[in-house]
């Protein structure tokens, strides 16, 4: 059997533990994040509670060729969350709806704990690619664009701290 695809990275923050939450869970910058800084075809919020929140997201998408193909240009996803806010750690899941292509698995963590005058995020994701004979290249693409997306967030992000409220 295949090991799945784990993808760890940490990012220091200019802000407290209980400063990041509100600014994560704010639908104005969820909504700027997706669109306007990740450039996705597609956002909406399914729904939002404190506890969790489901997200309609359409990426656009970037792959290798065959992979592409594979994929389409309608690969839509939902993104399903929890809240542990005594343990700061938001559990999410990628959710093909109605059942979707089932290419890929995708599921995570972000926790974030007090760093100094700051916080520290962590996310860790866990990939794995379902398709026989290609998952390895279905989870190196994905891990690419992990990195390059929490890139372009975690800039995103401190500019939004940064900002007078």
């Amino acid at each position: 059997m295949r090991n799945m695809k784990r993808v760890v990275e940490s990012f220091s923050l200019p802000c407290s533990v209980e400063a990041f939450w509100p600014v994560f869970f704010d639908p104005a910058y969820t909504r700027a994040l997706y669109m306007e800084e990740l450039k996705f075809k597609d956002f909406a919020v399914l729904e939002s509670r404190p506890e969790s929140r489901k997200l309609r997201i359409v990426p656009k998408v970037n792959l290798p060729g065959p992979l592409a193909k594979l994929v389409g240009d309608t690969f839509a996803y939902e993104e399903h969350g929890t809240f542990d806010r005594a343990n700061n750690v938001w559990t999410w899941r990628m959710v093909h709806p109605g059942g979707g292509k089932g290419l890929l698995s995708t599921s995570g963590t972000i926790r974030v704990t007090p760093d100094g005058t700051g916080c520290r995020r962590q996310d860790d994701v866990t990939v794995e690619g379902k398709v026989f004979g290609i998952s390895g290249i279905i989870e190196s693409s994905v891990e690419k664009e992990l990195h390059a997306s929490w890139a372009k967030e975690i800039a995103f992000l401190r500019r939004r701290l940064a900002a007078p409220q």
